[in-house]
């Protein structure tokens, strides 16, 4: 181990380049901003906590979706990859019985009181419920668990649909994992963050997201048993062909308050499952869901029909899609990608929020997308919980510049970001 400043020093005199080049490319200007970055990171860690201190260094993803919109959380099937856009942490083990976060770009510091377990009606959507309900599903799966302190860095836009909670999350259980020597796998870390995140923050989200911070690469994951997902690494060279690059537009529209919109989303899947005797979609057969469809709207209107709908459809196309991939056939890959999307807006209706249609920033991206884009080899789609955030673009590169130009001019410089993936997940670094 070393302090703070020995580890800013070998950072700034290029002794970890290689390791910053395995995270995020060998770009010369994208590893002096990561050096700077990091570099940054340690002061900060300094300012809040003190010089002298022996610190670690942790590093955890944010995540596209390729698949299984809303599917996870009816035990479905879901397909997602790690981004290079990461949640960078410095820490400390202490021996209070504290752990205490500052996050760049929030004005409060986190204080956790290991010695009170229970989630605290005051942190509920806040990110001390997340620390506070991870260190309790580590002390509930026989865990060692103790205080540290930490600060953190995050790239991962947040409120966008690329998981900033999941890339804190999961940095944190990487903390506790590493530090106390707990011994989980990156599975069983992102379980406990999924249920720190619905019983603690509040939010009932499903499981993809943390898997994939945890994992790391292209993860296709089955929730048919949601407390023991199967969960595959998809080992797939050169994934995205050389004349395609992935963009994640993201429209400055935060879904980080629109936690009601997601739920409903959950609450109207399983009241359709209900008419069947089910707890959750996954548990229906698809065949019956068809068959009843006029009881099903009758009982549970619409919209909810339709959200059950996009279910059925989106849970059978990721097979398909993780087989176009393996066989390397990506132009087909595309074509679902596209429908994906389809579905996403006309059935589980999560492009906009249906109180507020003045605001519809992402069904902008998409049309501007479909104009640049269609008949032309690129597709898109809404990705992640959605209603506000980020759209996700398969664009051919000879048309990268006119996209760019076209989303930029409609939400801003920098708004058009051109994503590379990342095979590590969560992880101890240095």
């Amino acid at each position: 181990m070393a302090t703070s400043a020995q580890r800013r020093q070998e950072i700034e005199q290029g002794r970890w380049d290689d390791l910053l080049c395995g995270l995020y490319g060998e770009r010369e200007e994208v590893l002096a901003r990561q050096r700077a970055r990091w570099c940054a990171a340690l002061t900060e860690f300094e300012r809040y906590y003190g010089p002298g201190r022996e610190v670690q260094l942790f590093s955890s993803p944010g995540r596209t979706e390729l698949g299984g919109n809303h599917t996870d959380h009816q035990h479905g099937y879901g397909l997602a990859a790690a981004v290079q856009l990461d949640l960078v942490a410095v820490a400390a083990k202490n021996t209070d019985g504290y752990i205490r976060v500052k996050s760049r770009g929030f004005n409060k510091l986190d204080v956790i009181d290991l010695a009170e377990p229970h989630p605290q009606h005051r942190e509920s959507t806040h990110s001390a419920s997340l620390i506070r309900g991870l260190a309790e599903g580590f002390r509930a799966a026989g865990r060692p668990v103790g205080g540290f302190d930490a600060y953190t860095t995050s790239d991962v836009l947040r409120g966008s649909g690329l998981s900033s909670s999941a890339a804190f999350e999961m940095a944190m259980g990487a903390i506790l994992n590493h530090e106390y020597q707990a011994g989980l796998t990156p599975p069983q870390v992102a379980r406990i963050g999924q249920y720190a995140e619905n019983i603690y923050f509040g939010k009932p989200s499903g499981l993809l997201d943390q898997l994939t911070s945890a994992v790391g690469g292209v993860v296709f994951a089955d929730f048919v048993q949601p407390d023991q997902p199967q969960v595959e690494k998809i080992h797939i060279p050169g994934l995205l062909p050389p004349e395609i690059a992935l963009c994640v537009v993201d429209t400055r529209g935060s879904h980080s308050e629109l936690t009601g919109e997601f739920a409903a989303i959950r609450q109207e899947m399983e009241a359709v499952a209900a008419q069947f005797g089910c707890g959750v979609l996954g548990q229906v057969a698809p065949e019956d869901f068809w068959a009843e469809l006029p009881r099903v709207r009758r009982a549970c209107g619409d919209r909810a029909a339709l959200r059950a709908m996009h279910y059925f459809r989106e849970n059978a196309r990721v097979p398909e899609q993780v087989r176009a991939l393996r066989e390397g056939r990506f132009d087909d890959f595309m074509g679902l990608i596209l429908a994906s999307g389809h579905d996403s807006f006309t059935l589980c209706q999560n492009v906009y929020c249906s109180g507020s249609p003045a605001h519809q920033s992402l069904s902008v991206a998409l049309a501007v997308s479909q104009q640049v884009l269609g008949g032309r080899g690129g597709v898109w789609r809404m990705q992640g919980g959605g209603f506000a955030g980020t759209i996700q673009a398969f664009v051919p590169r000879d048309l990268l510049g006119e996209y760019r130009s076209r989303i930029e001019a409609v939400f801003g410089p920098g708004s058009c970001h051109e994503m590379t993936l990342r095979e590590q997940g969560a992880c101890f670094v240095l």
